[in-house]
């Protein structure tokens, strides 16, 4: 719509402008006017070409006025030529681009192609895998059915090798228990023949528990009570008459290593004052710290062990059986955390009285019975392992 009102607009201007042209030619004509000394023919015909020049002006003016694109194509056709320019190298580059990108999708359809080759040939080695395994599946249920057989066969005297394995095992804590003796019976020499031995390496020289959430300050008080309370018992214990006398020694080092130890705890320790090598009779005995914490392992009445006498086979007699089975109640105690005698290995006693009634009562059973070892008292990580033990009949 806009543009017919311009070219009316156009026609109409055009129109008036010829219109008056013709007139002051028309007049020029007649009054026979000249300009610039020309004749009056000349005149006319000048101001016919301004009156065209002026048409020609005016629509030139009132197009750019209101078009846009005209002042484009005028004024700005150099510039647009450039933006051309630009536009067809970014173009030619996308080109570039696309033939790359395309180069590129045919590289990796060819490496695609590949890889589905190789799947299809993992796929038919995976068939291959799984028929074989599905015989070799056929093969292991015919070996197990051969094993089961052979299982049954050998049922009768699986608990008399359950018990010999367990007997071998407890031997061979024993022979491994024994060879460490050796070993500091052989370290020993050398001292036992210069002197007698007060303290082995290793033996428990006094312990005591500290209670948890102490300073650094408490806790350098409690341990140096706890020191100067086993300096006075050993000093008891070894008939020295000097109150003054000091029986154990130890480094400054330790004793503050062992300080941070005990400092702001969340539960009580136990600390273990232990020879850390042979003493001769006259010397102090130099000695460390072994600190743990002073857990309630065992309460009064609770089961510790319990077994029936029959499981441990039929080579050994009642005072065996009997004596393994304390023997298991020490292993389960110790593995629970109960701190056993470093030079001895034991963590309780039991009172041979007690012992022998339980051996009598097993053997009027005919060793059917059933032994129940339960806490005398509560039982914590110092120890020791005090029980009860209760007799009951087996069934079978």
């Amino acid at each position: 719509m806009l543009g017919v009102v311009i070219v009316l607009i156009l026609m109409v201007m055009g129109g008036i402008i010829a219109f008056l042209g013709d007139k002051i030619g028309s007049k020029v004509g007649k009054r026979r006017l000249t300009m610039f000394g020309l004749r009056p023919k000349y005149t006319s015909i000048i101001i016919t070409i301004v009156s065209g020049v002026l048409i020609s002006f005016l629509t030139v003016a009132v197009m750019t006025v209101v078009n846009e694109n005209v002042r484009i194509a005028l004024f700005g056709l150099n510039k647009l030529k450039a933006e051309m320019n630009e536009l067809n190298l970014q173009i030619e580059t996308k080109n570039k681009q696309l033939a790359e990108g395309k180069l590129l999708l045919a590289k990796r359809t060819d490496e695609y192609n590949e890889i589905n080759q190789r799947a299809n040939s993992i796929f038919e080695e995976l068939n291959d895998v799984e028929q074989q395994k599905a015989s070799v599946e056929a093969e292991l249920s015919l070996v197990q059915d051969a094993y089961n057989q052979a299982r049954q066969d050998i049922d009768a005297s699986a608990e008399e090798i359950k018990s010999l394995e367990q007997t071998k095992n407890e031997l061979s804590g024993n022979i491994e228990k024994l060879n460490n003796e050796r070993e500091n019976l052989i370290n020993n020499i050398t001292a036992i023949r210069e002197g007698t031995v007060a303290f082995r390496s290793g033996q428990v020289l006094g312990a005591g528990v500290l209670n948890a959430h102490l300073t650094k300050e408490q806790a350098d008080i409690a341990l140096d009570a706890l020191l100067n309370n086993v300096n006075s018992k050993l000093r008891t214990h070894m008939n020295i008459q000097d109150k003054n006398a000091t029986v154990i020694r130890v480094s400054q080092d330790v004793f503050n290593k062992a300080v941070l130890q005990l400092s702001n705890t969340t539960s009580p320790k136990l600390v273990r004052i232990i020879s850390a090598g042979n003493t001769l009779i006259g010397e102090p005995a130099v000695i460390d710290f072994a600190i743990y914490d002073n857990l309630l392992l065992y309460r009064r009445g609770e089961v510790i062990f319990s077994k029936n006498l029959l499981s441990y086979g039929k080579h050994l007699n009642a005072q065996g059986k009997v004596i393994l089975f304390l023997h298991d109640v020490n292993r389960v105690a110790r593995e629970k955390g109960v701190l056993f005698d470093p030079l001895t290995g034991s963590i309780g006693q039991f009172d041979g009285e007690d012992l022998a009634n339980i051996i009598r009562q097993v053997n009027e059973w005919n060793e059917k019975a059933i032994l129940t070892a339960t806490a005398k008292d509560n039982i914590y990580t110092e120890g020791p392992v005090v029980i009860n033990v209760r007799v009951e009949r087996a069934d079978n």
